[in-house]
């Protein structure tokens, strides 16, 4: 983000460039995809997000393991459970994208359980598939370092965001990912 921008933005308004990343660069790119996207991670800041996704025409569900923030998820449509293992719950290839944000190194924090969750979120995936996930680089190891990941979760750029995205100034990275299918799926 340009430091011309930011001085535009009124921060106490938005709370964090991350924010402003997200309204400005990135819903925008998802809602434009359509189809049925899924939000992870609820709190009383992205309570607007699954509205601002829908207005595309998306179908937006909301995801969280903690039950108390589910009155900022989806209304009608949030689910309370723990993401390393959503692919128990969810039909596979049952998403069009899935936007991952302020999850991993904040609550899931075990490499083993982010790489757990990395696989259940590809296999909800279709074919095809976005997955955007937000992490910082103070808070846990670069989830992407793991090559076999690669098999079925692939770095590719999706409408101006580039496949790794840092924000600057912060510890914020987004990686822009593409499902591929995976073999005995």
């Amino acid at each position: 983000m340009s430091a011309t921008l930011d001085d535009k933005l009124d921060q106490r308004k938005f709370g964090s460039i991350v924010v402003v990343n997200i309204w400005l660069l990135i819903l925008p790119v998802f809602a434009a995809l359509g189809g049925r996207i899924l939000w992870v991670g609820c709190r009383r800041y992205t309570a607007q997000y699954p509205a601002l996704l829908a207005a595309e025409g998306a179908e937006v569900w909301t995801l969280d393991i903690d039950e108390a923030v589910a009155r900022w998820g989806a209304p009608g449509r949030h689910l309370t459970f723990d993401l390393a293992h959503i692919d128990e719950l969810l039909a596979p290839r049952s998403f069009d994208a899935i936007l991952c944000n302020g999850v991993f190194g904040f609550g899931l924090d075990e490499p083993d359980a982010q790489q757990r969750a990395l696989r259940a979120m590809a296999r909800i995936l279709k074919a095809g598939g976005w997955l955007l996930l937000g992490w910082n680089t103070d808070r846990c190891a670069d989830p992407l370092a793991e090559p076999a990941l690669r098999e079925y979760l692939v770095p590719q750029s999706l409408g101006g965001l580039g496949a790794r995205c840092r924000v600057d100034g912060v510890t914020h990275v987004y990686d822009c990912l593409r499902r591929t299918e995976i073999p005995g799926d």
